[in-house]
């Protein structure tokens, strides 16, 4: 990995703050000494300013280059507060089904479901208790969340899912008896209230952060916890996936839920890690929209 000093010119309206920081880049690996500590302190408000000006939808930095700084801050601050409060919700690429499956999914199995038009939610259980809620822009909504009302608020005893280790699962919070429109309008202005209620809402879990199973076992590991999940279909043939794709435009597939498209996975744990992410998207996910 290149060190990140060499890319720093690159960095357009953040280069004041890089000039202050170019002269210690690459030397301090060590947050025991005074220098490496104010490093670390430095290299962790950048990359926080960098990760809310890409939230905000003003990114400052290729994504090469804020994955090389966040990696390097992990490197010499691994216990940094950004990743301890920090969970990072993807969004989903779109570009030609056709494209995705010849790269990522030929020969494989994968699962389609349809694609909720609300608000993402990231949810961390602490030993089996919800102990916060995040947008995916960052915002704590833990006290918003807690108003859902068929969103767990302790998870069965069930090893993992009362580990002292955090839990984090992801999925949508959204209005199923409304059009997707009127859907993701009421999700957004229930976390934006000081006082939510949760009426009218329902909350639909469809993954666990940082697993490494199947997309079918981790379903049904949600569904055992007694979360709502999504309707799901499984098939190896991308005739198929373009099938369902038309039925969805028809209004013949998920008809009776507030989707904007279809999302198509990857359903092997082995095939997903192996593809990867990066800083937006999975690469072992897809959204298909009109």
């Amino acid at each position: 990995m290149s060190e990140p000093h060499e890319m720093m010119s690159c960095f357009g309206s953040t280069r004041s703050q890089v000039r202050i920081l170019s002269p210690r880049l690459g030397s301090q690996g060590n947050t025991e000494t005074g220098v490496g500590k104010t490093w670390a302190k430095e290299l962790s408000v950048l990359v926080k300013n960098l990760d809310v000006a890409y939230r905000s939808g003003n990114a400052q930095v290729s994504d090469k280059q804020f994955d090389q700084l966040e990696n390097r801050l992990k490197e010499i601050d691994p216990q940094n507060s950004y990743f301890q409060k920090r969970m990072k919700l993807l969004s989903l690429d779109n570009y030609p089904f056709s494209e995705w499956w010849a790269k990522s999914a030929k020969g494989e199995t994968m699962i389609v479901q349809p694609k909720f038009d609300g608000c993402a939610l990231g949810l961390r259980y602490q030993s089996g208790t919800l102990v916060a809620a995040f947008t995916r822009s960052g915002k704590d909504v833990t006290e918003a969340a807690r108003t859902i009302c068929n969103l767990p608020l302790e998870l069965p005893e069930d090893g993992i899912a009362v580990s002292e280790e955090p839990l984090e699962i992801r999925g949508e919070l959204y209005a199923p008896n409304l059009s997707r429109t009127k859907s993701q309008a009421l999700a957004a202005g229930h976390l934006r209230k000081k006082v939510p209620t949760g009426h009218g809402l329902s909350f639909v879990a469809y993954e666990i952060l940082g697993s490494t199973n199947d997309e079918i076992e981790d379903i049904k590991r949600l569904e055992s916890w007694f979360f709502e999940i999504p309707p799901t279909n499984r098939t190896a043939d991308p005739k198929q996936v373009k099938q369902w794709h038309k039925e969805w435009l028809a209004s013949e597939l998920f008809e009776n839920l507030p989707a904007d498209g279809i999302v198509v996975k990857v359903a092997s744990g082995a095939t997903k890690q192996k593809l990867g992410v990066n800083s937006k998207c999975p690469n072992w996910a897809i959204a298909m929209k009109d």
